[in-house]
Formats: C-alpha cells, structure tokens, sequence
C-alpha cells in the first residue's frame, strides 16, 4: 500500500505496523527481541504492530532498533533555505514567527506635524 493523503489514520497506521513487523521478521527477531533492543514493553511494540496509536517516541525507538531511522530523511527532508534567505540572514535561523500586524507595527513611522502635507 502507498501511503497518500487520501489514507485515512487508521490505514497508515496499520500499514506501518505491517511494516514494523516485516522488518522484525526479516532481522528473525520475536516481538520481545525488537522491544528490549528499542527499550519498549513487548506490549508496545504489539501495539505498533497492530496499527493501534502510540507515541511517536515508541516508533523513532523501533526504526533505530531496527536500523532504519535513517529513512525519515527522506520522508521529512530538512527546509533549505534559499540563496537570497542566506544572504538576508547570514548564519542565523529564524526562531519566531511573526504576524503581518506586528511586522508593520515595528516600522518606524515619522511623526506627524502641523503645516506638512
């Protein structure tokens, strides 16, 4: 199964169970094999298995037991700025958002005067 934006929660969920199991197997582990090499309870990695909603730690957990955390970064691929950021920035990462309102508000404005037009 692909994964798309049109699969529903629960589908991915069980798709990446199925996976998780896959990769268990191939590596010949058993379920308590895979759960003490990531740390977890077995119940945890039934879980996972089973498609049911654990947290996203658990899952980072059995991907590094399992060797393939390194495949989020295809997944999740980090932002790269573009030519004209670097320059405007130089070295620095943005930390804040900012709203257009309080983006304006920090312009200074000249104060306004009786007899200028």
């Amino acid at each position: 199964m692909r994964f798309t934006n049109f699969l529903t929660d629960e589908a991915a969920l069980n798709e990446i169970g199925e996976r998780i199991a896959r990769l268990r197997l191939e590596r010949n582990w058993t379920q308590a094999d895979l759960a003490e090499a990531a740390g977890v309870s077995k119940s945890t990695i039934e879980r996972l298995e089973n498609g049911s909603s654990t947290q996203l730690s658990n899952l980072l957990r059995a991907l590094r037991a399992l060797g393939t955390l390194e495949n989020l970064e295809r997944t999740i691929p980090p932002s790269q700025p573009s030519p004209i950021e670097l320059l405007e920035h130089q070295g620095r990462t943005r930390q804040r958002v900012r709203n257009s309102l309080a983006a304006t508000s920090l312009i200074a404005k000249p104060a306004w005067s009786w007899g200028e037009s």
